[in-house]
């Protein structure tokens, strides 16, 4: 957990990124039911009349349970947890404990999620918090077992923030409950992935010694908003504030839209000032966000007003046409389409408000510098794969390295015996550009492709194979590489020789 007061940001980042990589629990199940899966977070708070404690937030994915019938002849599903938080292999707090999920009538209707949540009182240090779960109704599989590190530091004496707790929803509590913190009900949101279909950020926090430090009776401003997680650069229409005077524990309950928030990883910051506009304290939450593109309607593009943007500056029709045909490789289809159909007028404003947003879509905060980050590739493919007839980006190799990026192997091979000279590239992690604003963390490991040089002349190489999705597949490939007229002895095979064939793939596995 980050440190109180002003410098808490960098940890708090720090801890959230750890909170997504190791939370995802999985256990195989039964063959009748999928792996067993359960999501955890967790949150610090503190009370100032019994001290520090943590809170953790399960969900199980119903589905993945074995539900059995019970003594009321409904059918329920339960799972054995346990959690412990040690230092030093020292246990300093643990439960165990059986989690029953709803009952249903019958297995054949869905089968719900559901959630559980434990507060365990620590004080300040760092812990290994290790949780063991699995299904009791499946007992030939092994319980699952996970350690992840947690740290607990709220100050006493200077003003500090808890955790960020992301929230189903709430409500004024008329009963108090494990769920229930300042009056209210808080039912956890138990992850920091945000799809399509929620269209408000809640979450609560609490902030503590305000009183203390700032005065009986002072006012303070409470800001929320989000930034971008690699540039910590605030968006604009994603922030709103909160006036409060000082307390023993101030609380912040409160939601954000991000219905128009793009897809990508982002923060969560929380920020207190006091009445002279000083920063007392920041705290950050990291999310990942998944949102449908942006669709390119005509009247919407003809609104954009680029006057004030970089753009004004491109005032060439060709010059500018050009700019956007380079955008292909990188290009959804849509935007594909939108340009082959709309932009035949050459009409320069148009032109001006397509190629802006097209940037904007990708970095809402610095458009202009991804542009020339990614012009500047497009200059590299122009000169070691065009010609003075086809510029490098409409070509199979220049398009492959714009849309997929540089290759982790380029294997060249122009003398080699009865080939014509070929290219292998292999990427070792492959992102394809074109996806990002539908499907931005797509990954493909370990794919491969193979360009030929059949005239030898125009440095004009074709795809002729590839193992990565979506693109070109040919068992016969190797053939395309053989130079028959090379090969007096054999002019016109109906097969490539067994040595060329050894020779192509030893070059195919092993490029270099």
């Amino acid at each position: 957990m980050p440190e109180s007061g002003v410098n808490s940001k960098n940890l708090s980042m720090k801890k959230y990124f750890i909170i997504v990589c190791f939370t995802i629990l999985s256990v195989f199940s039964a063959v009748s039911k999928p792996a067993l899966k359960a999501f955890l977070t967790y949150a610090t708070f503190n009370n100032p009349s019994k001290g520090t404690y943590i809170e953790t937030y399960i969900s199980i994915i119903g589905r993945t349970v074995n539900f059995v019938k019970n003594t009321k002849g409904n059918y329920q599903g339960e799972v054995n947890i346990a959690i412990n938080f040690s230092i030093n292999n020292e246990i300093k707090s643990a439960k165990k404990y059986t989690l029953t999920s709803p009952e249903i009538k019958d297995t054949l209707t869905e089968f719900p999620n559901f959630i559980d949540q434990q507060r365990f009182s620590l004080p300040n240090g760092k812990y290994s918090m290790e949780i063991s779960i699995s299904d009791k109704n499946n007992s030939s599989v092994a319980p699952f077992v996970n350690s992840v590190p947690v740290e607990i530091n709220l100050s006493s004496e200077n003003i500090s923030i808890s955790d960020v707790q992301f929230l189903e929803s709430y409500s004024k509590s008329s009963t108090s409950s494990m769920i229930t913190k300042s009056g209210f009900d808080l039912v956890p949101y138990v992850s920091t992935f945000f799809p399509e279909n929620i269209k408000q950020i809640k979450f609560y926090t609490e902030i503590y010694n305000t009183k203390k430090v700032l005065g009986e009776d002072q006012k303070l401003l409470v800001t929320y908003s989000i930034e971008s997680y690699q540039s910590n650069v605030r968006l604009n229409n994603f922030s709103a504030f909160s006036k409060q005077k000082s307390s023993e524990v101030n609380i912040l309950l409160s939601e954000l839209n991000i219905e128009s928030l793009p897809s990508g990883n982002y923060n969560l910051v929380v920020e207190i000032s006091d009445k002279d506009n000083n920063v007392k304290a920041t705290r950050t939450c990291f999310f990942q966000r998944k949102n449908k593109p942006t669709t390119l309607a005509l009247d919407d593009l003809k609104s954009i007003d680029v006057s004030s943007t970089f753009v004004k500056y491109y005032k060439s029709i060709d010059t500018l046409y050009n700019y956007i045909r380079c955008l292909r490789p990188i290009s959804s289809s849509t935007e594909i389409q939108f340009a082959e159909n709309q932009l035949k007028a050459r009409d320069l404003i148009l032109m001006q408000q397509f190629f802006y947003n097209f940037w904007k879509s990708r970095n809402e905060i610095q458009p202009e510098t991804a542009w020339r980050e990614y012009y500047d590739e497009v200059k590299k493919v122009n000169k070691e794969f065009g010609s003075i007839n086809i510029k490098g980006y409409n070509t199979d190799r220049g398009r492959v390295y714009l849309q997929y990026g540089p290759p982790s192997v380029r294997g060249q091979y122009e003398h080699e015996p009865n080939a014509y000279p070929f290219e292998v590239w292999q990427y070792d992690v492959l992102v394809d550009n074109s996806l990002l604003l539908t499907n931005p963390n797509n990954r493909q490991s370990n794919k491969k492709f193979v360009f030929v040089d059949n005239d030898l002349s125009s440095n004009k190489y074709n795809l002729i194979q590839s193992t990565a999705k979506g693109e070109l597949t040919n068992s016969q490939w190797k053939t395309s590489l053989y130079n028959s007229v090379s090969d007096a002895n054999n002019p016109t095979p109906d097969k490539v020789p067994y040595d060329f064939e050894s020779l192509i793939t030893e070059i195919y596995n092993n490029p270099r």
